[in-house]
């Protein structure tokens, strides 16, 4: 239980500053830049409801398909950094893109080598799934069975401890732009029948059930920067939507 706080605290970090790092560039600068991010404060932007439409995240499976060059035909699989590798071209970054960007940007990148290429992408593996952390009892990864909400959720992480904060409960998503977006939703109205926010939650949301009052999030996020530790979850969360 607390090795699954501990991980969505660190995943939490890592989306608030996510907008900083996609201007770092690998190796150590990197890292420095990293650390340094985590300490400034954190603004979320602005909420936004539009739905972006489907976008590729690390670890999705697509099918890559080149008519002119069928010897480029290929299955692809979307790496922690958010990057496919493709023959001759490199890599080309895929996440946080449609299909329609990701075909023209995996065009551009064969330009050089092909005359007037066209490109098909085919997404065949993308898990429907959230993150669920804080006050709840089996916090993780919660696969999504259809439309749901974020109470649905937090009771698919087996529920709320008796520590939770059930009125301020923390949605963050990544908007539009790649920045970090934050919602705080009222469950305990819902919960009690007095109306309240279901909430429809997406694919790769991060909801938090905290312990305490959290309306100064950006404050709190930082307070939890020696939680980090090497996961799976975290490295899900670092790619560049440029």
């Amino acid at each position: 239980m607390l090795l699954r706080r501990h991980i969505l605290k660190g995943a939490l970090i890592l989306l608030a500053a996510t907008p900083a790092l996609n201007a770092c560039a690998t190796g150590p600068a990197s890292n420095r830049t990293q650390t340094q991010s985590l300490t400034e404060p954190i603004a979320f932007a602005d909420w936004q409801d539009s739905d972006a439409g489907y976008a590729f995240y690390p670890t999705d499976k697509l099918d890559i398909q080149v008519p002119s060059a069928p010897e480029l035909n290929r299955q692809a699989v979307v790496g922690q950094d958010g990057r496919i590798s493709l023959p001759m071209a490199g890599q080309v970054m895929a996440a946080h893109k449609s299909v329609p960007q990701l075909e023209a940007d995996i065009a551009k990148a064969y330009a050089p080598y092909l005359r007037n290429p066209t490109v098909n992408v085919l997404p065949t593996d993308t898990p429907m799934r959230v993150i669920v952390g804080g006050e709840v009892k089996g916090g993780g990864w919660v696969d999504m069975s259809g439309d749901m909400d974020a109470l649905q959720a937090v009771m698919a992480a087996g529920g709320f401890t008796p520590a939770a904060r059930r009125k301020e409960v923390v949605v963050i998503r990544r908007g539009p732009s790649g920045q970090a977006m934050r919602r705080v939703i009222n469950l305990q109205n819902v919960i009690d029948g007095r109306g309240g926010e279901l909430f429809a939650i997406r694919r790769n949301d991060i909801i938090f059930v905290p312990r305490s009052n959290i309306a100064e999030a950006g404050v709190w996020v930082q307070q939890h920067v020696n939680d980090l530790i090497p996961s799976g979850i975290m490295t899900y969360l670092l790619y560049n939507s440029n």
